[in-house]
């Protein structure tokens, strides 16, 4: 019995593996069909896709706009090709998930993310190397600024090529203009990068959970209600896409940003860049426990505000009973003590709230303050290469610290999401039967009936003879509705109801 069901289960596996295999090859089909048509943007050249110029086709068109005039979706963004590309990827993942025996291990706990990950890999290569490219200028315009400051002090001295003076300095100004520009396009490259991650992962989880309802067995519908299915479909997606694809990146470039800037900052200041990793840590742990405050007091005032509204909507509908017993004033007396607890509440949220954004403004001047009082404290001179650097330093680390916090605690929270919907699309589903082989020959005979007796005796004999009948698959529908007709039972209740009718007309005569 045990090799009889080893043979099963490798026979089942073959056949997964076979039909995996035939479903892989009619989506690659359609992915064909639909890189045929190209979109504007995919069709631009590389000049246009960064300078978006080719959005000015459709812009300078401002009257009478039609569907043919809207370009089609970059293929990033095709719903139909992504959605393919996941349940792909998803049932494999399925696949090794279910033959497996320990299941409960970690590794197969979110398998759902490396689907995601393979069905959006090549916008999150295109915007991690634009991230990439975006940390490097950022931390190398800081350098051409020292360039610049040196060749003010001097501008004879300090040369890194020998050449004219005045053609240096125009050197340096031109790689600080290019490297201005060259920061805006990255950045604003990697944001629309960001929010075709954010679109397409929206879309291709929605359109995934919205297939696995479909195809769900009466057991799992009752163990997934409604109402749950829905928080998936919308708080957890938007989780997932509108915060952890989003920031995705900051959470491996948040650590590179980090050790790079105080790299640099260490190169100038010294021992001076722990005083301001200090000071920064400090006010940004203030500034949580402020938020946090904040937070809990929102809380608090809206189950305020939610009793509020619930004894003026119960006034409102009791209003006649109110009036005839004279109850206004203890309505009234509720109403007000239950108000006076919401203003309370709002005023101290206002002076949190004042207290955490003079610690945003604050924060460059203190933390510089810090800074360059601990640098001048150990004896070292201050000149303005060093101070201008280090500030451009410590703005970059400032804000990569304020973010990065938020970043971890999004990509923390949206593996809980990813679980809830692991668990969803393992539940059982229906059983697919093929009602019918692609491979059949049309001249195959689909029902045979031959030399049949059907005979039914109920009051009265009643019998029949069935004539031998072959059908095809083409008619198949008319040979069974003639078969419902010759059946003895359905002739029967025929007879019933002409003997029913006879009785009633003998009654109203």
């Amino acid at each position: 019995m045990k090799k009889a069901n080893k043979y099963n289960l490798i026979a089942n596996n073959k056949i997964q593996k076979n039909s995996l295999e035939s479903e892989e090859e009619i989506e690659e089909e359609e992915e064909e069909e639909d890189c045929d048509e190209q979109s504007l943007a995919d069709s631009s050249n590389w000049l246009s896709q960064i300078t978006f110029y080719w959005v000015k086709i459709i812009l300078n068109k401002t009257e009478n706009i039609s569907e043919q005039d809207v370009f089609n979706l970059p293929k990033d963004l095709n719903l139909k090709r992504v959605t393919n590309s996941i349940i792909k990827n998803w049932k494999k993942q399925e696949y090794l998930i279910k033959n497996h025996k320990n299941t409960n291990n970690k590794y197969f706990q979110c398998r759902l993310i490396i689907s995601l990950a393979q069905a959006l890999k090549k916008l999150l290569i295109v915007s991690g190397c634009l991230k990439l490219a975006s940390i490097v200028i950022i931390r190398i315009i800081p350098l051409t600024l020292h360039l610049m400051l040196d060749y003010i002090k001097d501008p004879k001295a300090n040369q890194l090529i020998q050449m004219n003076h005045w053609l240096y300095g125009f050197l340096i100004v031109l790689l600080m203009g290019i490297g201005q520009i060259l920061q805006i396009f990255t950045t604003q490259l990697l944001y629309c990068k960001a929010n075709h991650l954010v679109i397409a992962g929206r879309g291709c989880l929605s359109s995934l959970l919205a297939n696995k309802a479909l195809k769900l067995n009466p057991t799992s519908l009752q163990k997934q209600s409604s109402g749950e299915i829905i928080n998936l479909m919308s708080v957890d997606i938007t989780r997932i896409s509108d915060e952890a694809l989003l920031y995705f990146h900051n959470c491996w470039g948040g650590p590179i940003e980090i050790i790079s800037t105080c790299c640099f900052l260490f190169y100038y200041i010294g021992i001076a860049t722990f005083a301001s990793l200090f000071a920064i840590l400090t006010l940004a742990f203030i500034t949580f426990i402020i938020t946090k405050k904040i937070k809990l007091l929102n809380e608090q005032l809206l189950t305020f505000s939610d009793q509020r509204a619930k004894k003026v909507s119960e006034l409102f509908r009791a209003i006649r009973i109110v009036k005839f017993q004279a109850w206004e004033q203890s309505f009234r007396l509720e109403i007000d003590l239950i108000r006076q607890r919401e203003l309370k509440l709002l005023k101290t949220i206002k002076i949190y709230s004042v207290i955490n954004n003079v610690l945003y403004s604050a924060n460059p001047i203190l933390i510089t303050l810090i800074t360059f009082s601990f640098y001048a404290f150990l004896g070292n001179e201050l000149t303005p290469q060093i101070v201008f650097v280090s500030i451009a330093y410590i703005n970059i680390i400032r804000s990569t610290l304020s973010i990065f916090p938020s970043t971890i605690s999004a990509i923390v929270q949206s593996i809980s999401s990813f679980q809830r919907i692991q668990n969803y699309l393992l539940l059982p589903e229906v059983k697919s039967i093929n009602y019918q082989n692609q491979n059949q020959n049309q001249n195959q005979i689909a029902i045979k009936i031959a030399n049949a007796d059907f005979k039914w005796t109920y009051e009265s004999d009643l019998n029949y003879q069935l004539f031998n009948q072959n059908s095809k698959p083409s008619n198949f529908t008319k040979c069974y509705s003639n078969l419902l007709n010759c059946l003895p039972f359905n002739n029967y209740l025929k007879l019933k109801e002409n003997e029913n009718e006879n009785e009633n007309e003998n009654e109203n005569e």
